[in-house]
């Protein structure tokens, strides 16, 4: 069956719905039981059936299958947000003593997570360049427990290659972990390139709207054993109606992929035919260092990339973001709405390792949405003439 298809029918069972198209929401904090037999019985099931909603809800395990079944995997756990589903599965799969490897590109709260929080509990997070990747087993100690990857990367989007990092893995009994959220599982599905477990930031594509915040994890029944217990405990449960939410998004999530990933196409390579940039970070531009290798593990590019102005005035940055209409300021991405954010406060209090990234005060990062593309060139066209004015 078709993906597009599995997203759309995969787990409903309308005979339960009586008849409805859409699931109910459940909206129960607890469930309750005839017989002291059939409490024993789902207490020793709690999480695959109705018994506390923080650990098993309908209509969140509902997404759950979904998910599990777009990202080939045995099991997935729904969170409150993308950080509930992170902070879950590294507490869940590291211990005092142990050694993570994680790479410099990771999404900037976890980077925080492991440098502040798992460092106080005696875990060593070691950061790697991307570029360092094809040397990861020169890095590899005793203790290490996990190697934690996002391809493509944050903010300037190197790909890794997931293949390799999972065999390495496989052969040294390390555990791996991938952050899918850039390429979403319509274009990109590490656990069939040997990971372990994959986590999004289902605010983004997959929810679609702007309108919840969603954590997704997907993985063996091996690691959901390890993983779900910490999850339940740390109580970052995703909330019925934003299950509902995300259910409703996750049905037109390859129809918005494909508009999303054509329009951002377009505007990448008109950006680059212009004086006033130096660069465009894409990796579904064929010039990009990463291409190739993405080509190899993907099946498509989203719409989240950055640029580089030519060196400018804090005058003429301003003047380019304020004079836009249609993109607006703002911190997330994969929304239907196109966003521009300026990075010229990214990491400063990291200068090394904003060097490092080569991040400087004249890149921004751009999340195409779903307006139509000539308008949206047309808008930035205005933004670079003020910029031009400003610079004058």
């Amino acid at each position: 069956m078709n993906e597009s298809t599995r997203i759309i029918h995969h787990g409903d069972v309308h005979e339960e719905y009586r008849g409805a198209v859409n699931p109910p929401v459940y909206h129960a904090s607890l469930y309750t039981f005839k017989t002291y037999g059939d409490f024993l019985a789902a207490s020793a099931n709690k999480y695959h059936q109705p018994f506390y909603n923080r650990d098993y809800n309908p209509t969140v395990a509902l997404l759950e299958q979904k998910i599990a079944n777009l990202e080939l995997a045995e099991a997935a756990i729904a969170f409150s947000s993308g950080m509930g589903s992170i902070s879950a599965a590294l507490l869940a799969l590291l211990s005092q003593g142990d050694h993570l490897l994680i790479s410099e590109s990771i999404y900037g709260p976890t980077r925080q997570f492991c440098r502040h929080t798992l460092s106080r509990l005696g875990v060593e997070a070691e950061f790697f360049p991307p570029a360092d990747a094809p040397n990861l087993a020169e890095r590899l100690r005793p203790n290490t427990r996990l190697i934690y990857v996002e391809s493509p990367g944050s903010l300037t989007f190197e790909v890794l290659d997931l293949r390799a990092i999972a065999e390495l893995g496989q052969a040294h009994g390390v555990a791996t972990l991938a952050d899918n959220s850039w390429a979403t599982p319509i274009f990109q599905k590490p656990i069939a390139l040997g990971f372990d477990v994959v986590v999004h930031s289902g605010t983004k594509y997959i929810a679609g709207h702007s309108d919840l915040t969603l954590g997704l994890l997907a993985c063996s029944e091996a690691m959901y054993e390890k993983i779900k217990p910490m999850a339940v405990l740390l109580g970052a449960c995703l909330a019925p109606d934003d299950a509902y939410l995300a259910l409703r998004g996750l049905r037109t999530l390859p129809l918005r992929m494909a508009q999303h990933q054509a329009s951002a196409l377009k505007i990448a390579r008109w950006l680059q035919g212009r004086p006033e940039v130096r660069q465009v970070m894409y990796p579904g531009l064929p010039d990009f260092s990463g291409h190739a290798l993405a080509q190899g593990q993907q099946t498509g590019f989203s719409s989240l990339f950055s640029f580089r102005l030519q060196p400018g005035s804090e005058a003429a940055r301003h003047a380019f973001v304020d004079t836009l209409e249609l993109f607006l300021i703002g911190v997330s991405w994969g929304g239907f709405e196109s966003l521009m954010l300026p990075l010229e406060t990214s990491y400063k209090d990291e200068p090394e390792w904003r060097a490092r990234r080569n991040l400087d005060d004249d890149t921004f990062r751009t999340s195409i949405g779903l307006e139509d593309p000539d308008d949206l060139i047309a808008d930035l066209e205005k933004g670079l003439a003020a910029w031009r004015a400003a610079m004058d």
